[in-house]
């Protein structure tokens, strides 16, 4: 079983894949055995390591200085929420209008994830101690507000409800984790904003553990995200149990993906998408590729054949972009795919350098490639090495 966790060499071919070993995917629920049995006791690694800047440098006690910008009030009502779109549509790929009681829930949680994502950024621009400081005591207030009156932890919700919370804890916790990286460590959550977090983490382990399972018709993204939001407060809490039950997702997306007509895998209910399908793709590969990185920088390093099965997932995603026609199971003309839902891209070729569709992909898009909010902001400074 030790095979499943041992360091491979991971060679890419000229077709952009790992070659795979001669032994076929293993079971999730054998590695996941095997992950249990050997699983540090150490806290989990984080994909992006402290470091010292010039606004760490710059800081003091952030929590005496007052913050001139309240937070929206705390959201702690139902999150009975309709989908964006019209579920009479077997492709899930029409947009429909919102309640306007959706529309209000939305509004509410979106200025809050702004107001966080606004604070970090100042912080990353601040050049003076006073701006530094400043933008801690915005973000240390923002999250001790809601976390003090248990913002979207009630149990009266919605698929799509549960979705949102789900998003928000990814988030939150993305944006903590780069903060916890670019103050070397010297931003600390409080006991209140920690138990927060794991009642959110618990809450959304709650919501999707009964869909782990590729019996559950419809397994897809949204399990992708679940996982990766609550993996990343795994890294954030130094909870290698939350990585566990992350790595189930995982493990199941990888022996879900069908072998496609070319050199490549899609999955199945991404597929399904219509004119969305490629856009979908790029969405699934964001957690499912930070995830692999997680993995890797905990010692639970993928396979040969778990590599390939990505690196085909990646070639599907970058034809969908470079090449549409050369993907026979599209059905429609597709969308334009957001260059925020590229971000994959980033670690992907910092841990696979020489996957030449990804760095074809990358070649085109690069430019604009590194910010997406869900992921806290601007993640480029932690992918300085692959240009």
């Amino acid at each position: 079983m030790q095979d499943a966790l041992r360091s491979a060499a991971n060679p890419t071919t000229s077709r952009g894949k790992i070659m795979p070993t001669k032994h076929p995917l293993r079971t999730a629920a054998a590695l996941l055995l095997c992950l249990g049995i050997t699983l540090p006791a150490a806290a989990a690694n984080t994909i992006w390591p402290a470091r010292e800047t010039t606004q760490s440098a710059m800081m003091g006690d952030y929590r005496a200085v007052s913050c001139p910008q309240a937070p929206p009030a705390p959201y702690t009502g139902h999150l009975q929420l309709d989908s964006k779109y019209d579920q009479s549509d077997a492709s899930k790929s029409t947009v429909t209008g919102l309640s306007r009681d959706t529309q209000r829930i939305s509004d509410r949680i979106n200025s809050y994830h702004r107001g966080l994502s606004e604070g970090i950024s100042r912080f990353e621009r601040a050049r003076t101690p006073a701006e530094v400081n400043l933008a801690l005591a915005c973000l240390h207030t923002w999250l001790e507000s809601w976390a003090r009156e248990g913002a979207l932890l009630t149990s009266n919700t919605s698929a799509t409800g549960r979705a949102a919370r789900k998003w928000s804890l990814a988030a939150i916790s993305s944006i903590l984790l780069k903060l916890e990286a670019l103050t070397n460590e010297r931003y600390n959550l409080t006991p209140t904003q920690r138990s927060w977090l794991q009642q959110l983490s618990q809450a959304v382990m709650d919501d999707y553990s009964p869909r782990q399972t590729l019996g559950f018709a419809w397994f897809n993204n949204h399990d992708y995200w679940a996982a990766w939001a609550v993996c990343v407060t795994g890294m954030l809490l130094d909870r290698n149990d939350y990585l566990r039950w992350s790595a189930t997702t995982f493990l199941l997306a990888l022996e879900q993906m069908e072998p496609g007509a070319g050199d490549y895998r899609y999955l199945p209910l991404e597929m399904a998408r219509d004119n969305l399908a490629v856009d979908y793709h790029h969405y699934a590969l964001v957690p499912l590729v930070f995830m692999a990185q997680t993995a890797e920088a905990n010692g639970r390093r993928l396979t040969r054949d778990e590599w390939s099965r990505l690196g085909e997932l990646v070639n599907l995603a970058a034809l969908g972009v470079l090449r549409e026609g050369s993907v026979s199971e599209l059905t429609s003309s597709q969308d334009w795919v957001s260059r925020h839902k590229m971000v994959w891209l980033l670690p992907f070729l910092s841990m696979q350098p020489r996957h030449p569709l990804a760095l074809e992909l990358y070649g085109r898009v690069g430019n604009d490639v590194g910010y997406y909010g869900q992921l806290g902001g601007d993640v480029r400074p932690f992918y300085p090495d692959f240009d």
